[in-house]
């Protein structure tokens, strides 16, 4: 099939591409052309969403032909499942990013890795929600430079960081990240405030290191 061709044939057809000027149709559309085998609302999907998934893959792989066959299979994945992700997805991009998340994992298993899902400090998760600080990541670090912001984000542990990460960069709900990291909504709302708890006491100790 062309299509799947299209989404599978290689780097050079998927590479993505930071979109300058969004793609006018809503996802809703994009579906229902998706569903009616329309090759070109796939690479609309490409244009709007491609950029987004491979950051997502390459903060976890690290190299960018890992996350570049994340695209493609995740790509590969709704054309294959266009019926089901319009039935299922609320937002197109976070359901981009749920499987995205899954062919990430497979990559991690074909090295012989695991996806590190550590528990909270206080070895357990808190079973209420805790109301997010809806400021960007940026405020949390005002005058710190990006070396020190990026070894405070490694401290964190896996599920928080990537909690925060979709929630501040890619302004994600937390309805859509306990999809993607399928867990429950309240365990979204823990991890985002722990997450910056960790991050503003590993900043002020680099601001203030013992001596």
């Amino acid at each position: 099939m062309r299509a799947q061709g299209q989404a599978t044939s290689g780097k050079n057809h998927m590479a993505p591409t930071a979109a300058s000027i969004p793609p006018s149709d809503t996802d809703a559309v994009l579906l229902a052309r998706l569903v009616a085998r329309d090759q070109q609302a796939l690479r609309q999907v490409l244009q709007a969403y491609g950029q987004t998934i491979f950051a997502y893959a390459l903060r976890r792989l690290g190299t960018p032909e890992d996350a570049q066959d994340v695209v493609n299979d995740t790509l590969l994945a709704l054309w294959r499942q266009a019926q089901r992700a319009q039935a299922q997805a609320s937002s197109l991009r976070a359901w981009l990013l749920g499987i995205a998340r899954h062919k990430i994992l497979d990559v991690l298993r074909s090295r012989g890795q695991a996806w590190r899902e550590v528990m909270d400090e206080d070895g357990a998760l808190l079973n209420h929600a805790t109301d997010p600080d809806p400021s960007p990541l940026e405020r949390l670090c005002q005058e710190c430079d990006e070396t020190r912001l990026a070894a405070a984000l490694d401290q964190l542990p896996e599920a928080q960081r990537e909690a925060l990460y979709l929630f501040t960069y890619e302004g994600l709900s937390l309805a859509e990240i306990a999809s993607i990291q399928q867990v429950p909504l309240a365990t979204v709302g823990t991890r985002l405030h722990q997450a910056r708890l960790r991050l503003r006491r590993h900043l002020a100790a680099a601001e203030d290191p013992v001596r």
